[in-house]
């Protein structure tokens, strides 16, 4: 296979991975579906360079990233919002960019949030397994050699369908989302729930838990006040999915996320709704979380709401070259 285009890893940040939408049907292997871990910033993030919404891209953390572009490209930022230059320039993410070969750009840390996404026009490219690109780092397999990117590493892109001095597009303000504190995650009860009492959904409801730094792709670890039970949390193992909010054996929740385990022991009393999950994937150690038991005619309502910013028009965003 050929590629077209290419850039070199200057500063791979916390931690930088390549995501597409991961891979499906590979539970029963014991295998993490991975990919994005906030589904809607990445979409948007590939919807802005023209590619397949889930397209394989670049998933950094908290502290930034940085490269160099070898060749002419069309790229576009977002997530969390943080300063984006190129060639010393300051830009504006949630909108599509040219960048010249040779150019050198800089994402900074994160201002709030936690994770952004860096889409390049033709993706990212790697070697398939189990159907996907992505990033399976408790596996080691996908992405780039089966590992976060480091210094130094070049990674390919895929031929361009198009001229990559196309018009720049942009989403509007309206539609890009927020991330506010203290974050608040819509769950519906979940396969568990008739183990817990109407004051256990009280107690998880009044709980302003604080994000742990053990947190990773593979869970949102919260701390605080945890439910106390004599006879403890633990469950027949059974599959689980991102949303999922296991207890563990303090009390405590566990939000799952994109890398999470194909099966767990822990009960799940409930779930965070899919329009919610990446706002989990979003918040920071020291973030506070509360959690609002809401009915699935809501929890749709919502997934409808927060995916009609990848379906509105995008509008032309000339800047200079």
């Amino acid at each position: 296979m050929s590629f077209t285009a290419a850039f070199d890893v200057l500063d791979p940040g916390l931690q930088a991975t390549i995501q597409d939408r991961g891979r499906r049907d590979v539970a029963k292997m014991g295998l993490s579906p991975s990919g994005f871990a906030d589904w809607l910033s990445a979409r948007a993030a590939n919807r802005l360079v023209g590619n397949p919404q889930g397209a394989a891209l670049i998933e950094t953390t908290l502290t930034g990233f940085a490269f160099t572009a070898r060749h002419a490209m069309r790229i576009a930022v977002t997530g969390a919002p943080s300063k984006l230059t190129v060639s010393g320039g300051e830009r504006e993410m949630w909108r599509s960019m040219r960048v010249r070969a040779g150019a050198d750009v800089k994402l900074g840390p994160a201002q709030s949030g936690l994770r952004c996404y860096i889409a390049f026009q033709g993706g990212v490219m790697a070697p398939p397994i189990f159907g996907s690109l992505s990033t399976d780092l408790t596996a080691n397999l996908g992405g780039f050699e089966g590992r976060a990117l480091a210094r130094g590493d070049r990674v390919a892109l895929g031929a361009l369908d198009r001229d990559p001095n196309d018009r720049d597009l942009a989403m509007t303000a309206q539609a890009r989302p927020h991330w506010r504190q203290p974050a608040t995650l819509r769950a519906t009860r979940g396969p568990h729930a008739a183990r817990f009492s109407a004051e256990d959904f009280a107690f998880f409801q009044n709980q302003a838990y604080r994000v742990s730094p053990r947190s990773s792709r593979q869970g949102v670890r919260l701390e605080g006040h945890g439910l106390q039970r004599s006879s403890g949390f633990d469950v027949a193992s059974c599959g689980v999915c991102a949303g999922c909010v296991q207890l563990s054996s303090d009390g405590l929740p566990i939000v799952l996320l994109a890398e999470h385990q194909s099966t767990g022991g822990y009960a799940i009393p409930m779930v965070v709704i899919s329009a919610d999950t990446p706002d989990a994937a979003q918040v920071r150690p020291g973030d506070e979380v509360r959690f609002r038991i809401v009915g699935q005619p809501e929890a749709a309502t919502a997934l409808t709401e927060k995916t009609r910013a990848l379906t509105e028009k995008l509008h032309h965003a000339d800047t200079p070259d």
